[in-house]
């Protein structure tokens, strides 16, 4: 069976690469316990590669218990611009985003947003 699909395959080479590709024969033949052997490996493999992937992106239990916890915008960092504008604070790029949303899209009308003043 793999040979047809290798000779139905053979088609999309290059014919330099065509006429050096081995031709497949009934020798080549896999096994059921080679296939077995194969599947096994390659899902071991997987889940092994996956498990250590995960590990690797996990964030760190202090770093989560602090993201948990709610902080007023004025405790954060400044955040760094580069070029003329230095660093900024949360508070002026939030005021700044809402002053001045994003254009939308031609031929899309964006809904007003309230102004919200104080006393």
């Amino acid at each position: 069976m793999i040979s047809r699909m290798l000779d139905a395959l053979s088609h999309l080479l290059p014919s330099r690469l065509r006429d050096q590709a081995p031709a497949a024969s009934a020798s080549a033949a896999m096994t059921p316990a080679q296939i077995w052997t194969y599947c096994a490996t390659t899902l071991a493999v997987t889940v092994l590669a996956l498990a250590w992937l995960t590990h690797a992106a996990a964030v760190a239990p202090g770093t989560m218990a602090r993201s948990r916890t709610p902080q007023f915008a004025g405790q954060f960092a400044k955040i760094p611009m580069g070029g003329l504008y230095g660093t900024v604070t949360v508070r002026q790029l939030v005021n700044y985003y809402l002053q001045n949303p994003p254009r939308a899209p031609h031929g899309v009308v964006p809904a007003r947003l309230p102004r919200i003043g104080g006393c």
